[in-house]
């Protein structure tokens, strides 16, 4: 039987203890990080240079150079193939509904039990969506009104 194959990820946070804590988990869980960054400016000149890219993106919103909105709008234009997972402290509609917009398919809260995350890698890289049960409401109330975007 064939090895299933392993997801890979990478790491868009500008706290290098979290990014660090956020790798350490994520490969400890079996997944491959094959990329973590402190912006997202770094980001978008680091991918060109990765002989595979990532199946999905872990990206924070609050950042310095490039914050995660200018990120996620890069990233669906230049690597559409690509995963956007929200991971912030954010959960207010306007971010959520934002980051929605530019075609994010999961948003997970800091704060939110590390196996939360685990989970949400696993439902994106099978094509679902995954949000925190707090901010649900708001995510499925604005995919049902633009269901024509995505």
């Amino acid at each position: 039987m064939e090895k299933e194959k392993q997801i890979t990820i990478s790491i868009i946070e500008d706290h290098s203890g979290l990014r660090v804590s956020l790798q350490n988990f994520l490969q400890y869980s079996n997944f491959k990080v094959v990329l973590e960054v402190a912006n997202g400016q770094l980001a978008i000149e680091s991918l060109q240079m990765l002989e595979v890219l990532p199946d999905i993106c872990i990206l924070d919103i609050n950042m310095p150079i490039m914050d995660g909105y200018q990120t996620a709008k890069e990233l669906a234009e230049r690597y559409p193939g690509i995963k956007i997972l929200v991971f912030s402290s954010l959960d207010n509609k306007r971010s959520i509904r934002e980051m929605l917009s530019l075609g994010v398919k999961g948003y997970v809260l800091k704060g939110s039990a590390a196996e939360k995350l685990k989970t949400a890698v696993i439902k994106l890289h099978q094509g679902e969506y995954y949000f925190s049960e707090t901010i649900s409401q708001t995510a499925v109330s604005y995919l049902a009104e633009n269901s024509n975007l995505h």
